[in-house]
């Protein structure tokens, strides 16, 4: 039953027999990133495990490689992330314990991953910049009946029928905190679930400054959703529902960021919006440094115990990364530390599999798309494009922000290397300029 995975292959080869690759990736690749899990996935021989995702963009990644239009300007983004590539290939296949295992996972990380970012670098701006983030937010909305019934009969739909109907052995388990189930829909993890939600509400948040802006550009389905804010309450509702700190105070921050372009002085607004998050976010840290200290003595609760995990997690494994040297130990063959197997924390985890030389690169990645799309959240002239370059910078600073918490798994991975590649194209679309502009008019 596992073969009906490769079905997407073959929708994305018809559209790209069209010419279509809008198409391919609005209706295939998108939809089936959201709506099935990553590990619904089939072994090919001669080919890594991939999920129905990643065979839905293998042909369309390929066809944008090779595709003459529109010409693509290499940027230092490019750079970096080839590099951190040839990072993980250098740890997989030279550190790995199992050289042919390494090489696996290396196929598989690179069609999951790269291939992510090479179709956000060349397809998405500027003209399927709005029709991205509709189908995006609509996919989400799609989710509701399932994560309701989630909730509700603490049974995971999609687990369910992987075992039942495709026989997959899938060790994941629903976890609870405060005595209710936190949700995980698709992504397999609380925690990554409540980051997409962050994410998606986000850019919702653009949606609705369209929807602001013209009444009727978004069709009449998503102006009668966004009319009534349904979306940006259903995301909430599910960034609850996960019960994850984290993903939480990223929406804060990022909705917090999101408030600067509303004030006509962009500059002063934004120094007084960093001050309020470095204030706020010292306030934090001493909070969980105080939270965190607490002696286990059987009587802390779920949520401190958690927090002590994730402290523990750096002071555990600090040796053990150093060790690792410049190449790290490779994805399957990091030593434990402490009897802590869950590494939640995606730096952490990055400087133990790929060493020193990956764990750097990745800084430099988020400092890129940070300084990057900062620029052009201040340089553009459209007050639409500006804005999305604001949603942008807050959804990539949530983002780098939750995985101090977690690990980078699931559907995570190739959404972060979709954001890198897509916060690199940004184009200033020249729409919603001025209302009246003078003409020259000759006698």
């Amino acid at each position: 039953m596992t073969v009906l995975f490769i079905i997407p292959a073959l929708f994305s080869l018809y559209y790209l027999l069209k010419d279509r690759q809008d198409l391919a990736f609005l209706n295939v690749y998108l939809p089936c990133l959201i709506l099935l899990p990553d590990y619904y996935e089939i072994r090919v021989p001669s080919l890594p495990p991939m999920s129905a995702a990643t065979w839905a963009l293998l042909p369309l990644a390929i066809s944008l490689l090779f595709y003459p239009t529109p010409r693509l300007e290499l940027r230092r983004m490019d750079l970096w992330v080839t590099l951190f590539i040839l990072s993980f290939a250098a740890s997989e296949l030279l550190r790995e314990a199992s050289p042919k295992d390494g090489a696996t996972m290396l196929g598989g990380y690179v069609f999951r991953n790269l291939f992510a970012y090479i179709v956000a670098r060349r397809l998405i701006e500027p003209r399927l910049r709005v029709a991205t983030v509709q189908r995006i937010v609509l996919l989400f909305i799609c989710l509701t009946p399932f994560i309701l019934w989630e909730y509700r009969m603490s049974v995971n739909p999609w687990i369910e029928i992987g075992q039942r109907f495709f026989h997959m052995d899938i060790d994941l388990g629903l976890s609870t905190r405060n005595s209710h189930i936190r949700v995980q829909a698709t992504f397999g993890h609380a925690i990554l679930a409540s980051m997409m939600f962050s994410i998606v509400f986000l850019m919702n948040c653009f949606l609705v400054e369209v929807y602001k802006r013209n009444k009727t550009r978004l069709g009449a389905m998503i102006c009668r959703l966004e009319r009534y804010h349904v979306p940006a309450f259903l995301l909430l509702f599910f960034l609850l529902l996960g019960q994850s700190r984290g993903p939480q105070l990223s929406t804060v921050v990022g909705y917090s960021i999101l408030q600067i372009p509303r004030f006509r002085y962009l500059k002063l607004a934004a120094f007084i919006a960093v001050v309020l998050l470095a204030i706020t976010g010292s306030a934090v840290y001493s909070f969980f440094d105080a939270y965190t200290r607490a002696i286990n003595n059987g009587t802390l609760s779920e949520t401190q115990q958690s927090a002590v995990y994730r402290r523990d997690l750096l002071t555990n494994y600090e040796p053990v990364a150093e060790k690792g040297g410049w190449l790290g130990y490779g994805a399957l063959s990091v030593p434990q530390a402490g009897g802590q197997k869950s590494i939640d924390n995606a730096y952490l985890v990055t400087r133990l599999v790929q060493g020193k030389f990956g764990y750097y690169l990745f800084l430099l990645i988020m400092a890129e798309c940070i300084v990057t799309t900062g620029y052009r959240a201040f340089s553009f002239r459209s007050p639409e494009s500006r804005y999305f370059a604001f949603v942008f910078l807050a959804a990539m600073i949530g983002l780098f922000q939750a995985l101090y918490t977690v690990y980078l798994g699931a559907q995570i991975a190739p959404v972060l290397f979709l954001l890198l590649g897509w916060s690199q194209s940004l184009e200033d679309d020249g729409t919603n300029g001025p209302k009246f502009q003078f003409k020259r008019l000759f006698a």
